[in-house]
Order: C-alpha cells, then structure tokens, then sequence
C-alpha cells in the first residue's frame, strides 16, 4: 500500500511553488512602515481640517458684530461668518507670503480695540476698507497656518495675540471650503485603501491550505 498526493485536484498546491523563496523581509517590514506612515500622516490631515468641514457645512447665515471697538469678546463664537467694522492699523500690519501658492496676504488689528485681528488679500483694496466679512476663527483653530504671523504680532509688535486671539478670514464664506470636504474624503480614502491592504496581507491566500493525504490503496 501507498499513500500518493493528488496533485492533480482544484485545490491542490504545486510543490516547485511551495520551495520558492519568500519576498525579502527587510522589503516587507518596510513596505508595512510606509503604510502604516500613510495611515498616521492622512488621519492627522483630515483631523487638522475638523474645523473647515465644520465651516463649510455650517448655515452660512452672517453675524452682524458692528463695530470692533464695541464688540464683546465673550459674545464672540469661533467658525462662524460675521461681519465687522472699524479701521486698519497700518503701522501694526504684517505681510506674508503663501509658500505653496505664491499669494501674498496682510493681517492687522482694527484700531481701539486687541480682540479681532483681519486677513485679507494684499491688494490695494484690504487697507483702505472699513468694514470686513469673512470666517471668525482663532488661531489655534488654524493649526500652524499661520503660526509664524502670530509669533510676528506678539515678538515684533508688542500685540497681545495668543491662540485664543481671534482673527477674520476676510472674504472668506462657507461655500469656498469645498475644498477642504474633499482633501477630508481623500484622506478617508486613503486611510480606507490602506487598511483594506494591511488585512489582504495578513489573511491566507486562498489554496493556501496544505493538501489532504491520498487515500490508502
């Protein structure tokens, strides 16, 4: 009698296949890593954009603040769009540079008041207006955005800014943040592929059971 391997069944598995070498593991490990850093780095991203999905779904509706000399800071609510009054401090002004998009922007206090600070574009029309729409939101809502102009205000200029400060994205409405909704929903979407990776690799391939013995004849 002899047990023989029918190697000719559906599920059987090639024996020359089963001696091939395995992938390098230095490769695996690092294959792994890099996904794992895409799941870390696009989870981070989407949460950073919390506050500007927040914004873009919000009703739109804008707050009449009136003038910024009057406006009561404990009456003040973050992501919202409102609309203000008063004067550009020109000599407390600062220009910036976007690095990605090459656009130049200003951030000033409006006079009598250290509560409201405004963004706008630097254009010939950001200093010479008096009244201002656009995004209520802090610093600390807009990460490290602007980070370097906040420590300017407070190092260079004297100003009482910290994350708590408030600043108006002149301009600035719900709709024009599509565009953080689908860098949020690309983020998932990569966060989704990846783990969908990281399971296929862990589960046995399908054949990949060891055949059953013969039958004894």
């Amino acid at each position: 009698m002899q047990d023989t391997a029918d190697h000719s069944a559906p599920d059987a598995v090639d024996p020359e296949l089963t001696e091939l070498p395995g992938p390098p593991q230095g490769r695996r490990v690092l294959t792994l890593a890099l996904m794992a850093l895409v799941v870390v780095a696009s989870a981070a991203l989407a949460l950073s954009l919390r506050h500007d999905v927040a914004y873009f779904f919000s009703s739109g509706d804008t707050i009449e603040l009136g003038d910024a000399a009057q406006v009561d800071p404990a009456a003040l609510r973050a992501n919202t769009q409102v609309r203000v009054s008063g004067t550009p401090m020109l000599s407390r002004t600062v220009h910036y540079r976007r690095v990605l998009t090459g656009s130049e922007y200003v951030v000033f206090p409006l006079g009598a008041q250290r509560t409201i600070y405004v963004h706008a574009p630097a254009d010939a029309d950001a200093l010479s207006n008096a009244e201002f729409t656009g995004r209520l939101v802090t610093f600390d809502d807009l990460g490290g955005r602007v980070g370097a102009v906040e420590g300017y205000l407070a190092d260079r200029m004297d100003l009482p800014v910290s994350g708590e400060s408030y600043l108006l994205l002149s301009g600035e409405s719900p709709g024009s943040y599509a565009w953080a909704l689908l860098l949020a929903l690309l983020c998932v979407a990569f966060i989704g592929v990846d783990v969908w990776l990281f399971v296929r690799w862990f589960l046995p391939s399908k054949g990949a059971a060891a055949p059953s013995g013969g039958s004894a004849v």
